[in-house]
């Protein structure tokens, strides 16, 4: 097995299309990082809100002004509002805020992958692509990887941009896991979006669009379960 990078990010978020929580440490099922995009906000038409329109999902931008967090033991979620009032899955504040019926709901215990999910049930980066990326946007500064929404942020062997895209169709050992990476990850409007301490910056789309095809880092699938901490190896064929 050849060393292809170390964990140096992990994050997990707790409802779809909300910031989320940076972590020391994730577990990992069969399907993903446990307690990722576990919750979501239903609209009363059924539709859950997300970065995009779709069968499934409807644009929901502000989303990202939201901050959501699990307690100690993972069993509740809470969301930090805009105006900075916490609440928890039934306040009528988030009706207020979300429209009328708008709810957070729980994913069922029989959903079948992907979910809440977009497409897949694990996301990762190498932080040399978020270098090149930076010098493409004509900065000295990596591209911020908040605006990605990324699971495992690695650092990868040999500061290869791109190199994660090398590892589609390959099985990665990382910490107690093994991936399957399965595609690259295409980017939507949410990569351009304002966040505390992040401007709007729409050039982010645009120069993904000129450059990557849209894309930018890539999809995994859980083979073997397992625990993933902050300097981990990634190790493959």
């Amino acid at each position: 097995m050849t060393s292809l990078g170390s964990v140096v990010g992990l994050s997990r978020f707790p409802v779809k299309s909300m910031r989320g929580e940076d972590r020391d440490r994730l577990d990992l099922d069969a399907g993903g990082v446990v307690g990722d995009r576990l919750w979501a906000l239903r609209h009363a038409d059924g539709k859950l809100g997300s970065g995009k329109n779709s069968r499934r999902f409807r644009k929901a931008p502000w989303l990202i002004d939201c901050a959501a967090a699990y307690d100690d033991t993972a069993d509740t979620v809470s969301v930090q509002l805009p105006d900075g009032a916490r609440v928890t899955p039934g306040d009528p504040r988030l009706a207020e805020l979300c429209g009328p019926g708008a709810e957070l709901v729980r994913e069922e215990p029989d959903a079948q992958p992907p979910g809440h999910q977009d497409q897949a049930p694990v996301s990762l980066v190498g932080t040399a692509s978020l270098r090149a990326l930076g010098r493409l946007l004509g900065g000295d500064v990596p591209a911020d990887i908040r605006r990605f929404r990324k699971n495992i942020v690695v650092d990868t062997a040999g500061d290869e941009p791109w190199a994660e895209e090398g590892w589609i169709g390959r099985e990665l050992r990382i910490g107690g896991a093994l991936l399957r990476i399965t595609e690259r990850v295409p980017r939507c409007v949410m990569t351009t979006l304002p966040q505390p301490g992040l401007p709007a910056d729409g050039r982010v789309l645009k120069t993904l669009a000129d450059t990557r095809d849209l894309c930018f880092g890539v999809y995994a699938e859980v083979v073997a379960p397992g625990a993933i901490a902050l300097g981990d190896q990634v190790t493959g064929p």
